[in-house]
């Protein structure tokens, strides 16, 4: 935070430092949000049921964020994430 602080010559630039640092937060837990969802594979060994539920809560989160994935690609992306053997 004091690092954010660094340079800012007047108390509004110090104030509006940190509130545009917070407001990106949703940009980034949206985006770290989407690869985690992306980059999902399911274990060796997890259960069917173990990785569904996986899978559905980085859904569930990323519609609480007001992101909405298509069900076409949540589809391909499961399938995508399931070993191959």
């Amino acid at each position: 935070m004091v690092s954010n602080l660094h340079g800012k010559e007047t108390s509004f630039s110090m104030w509006k430092a940190p509130t545009k640092l917070f407001e990106n937060n949703t940009h980034h837990k949206n985006l770290a949000l989407k690869d985690k969802l992306r980059n999902i594979k399911m274990q060796k060994n997890d259960i069917v049921l173990q990785y569904l539920s996986r899978f559905t809560q980085f859904w569930d989160d990323l519609g609480g964020v007001g992101v909405n994935v298509a069900e076409y690609d949540l589809v391909i992306l499961a399938l995508l994430s399931l070993p191959k053997s």
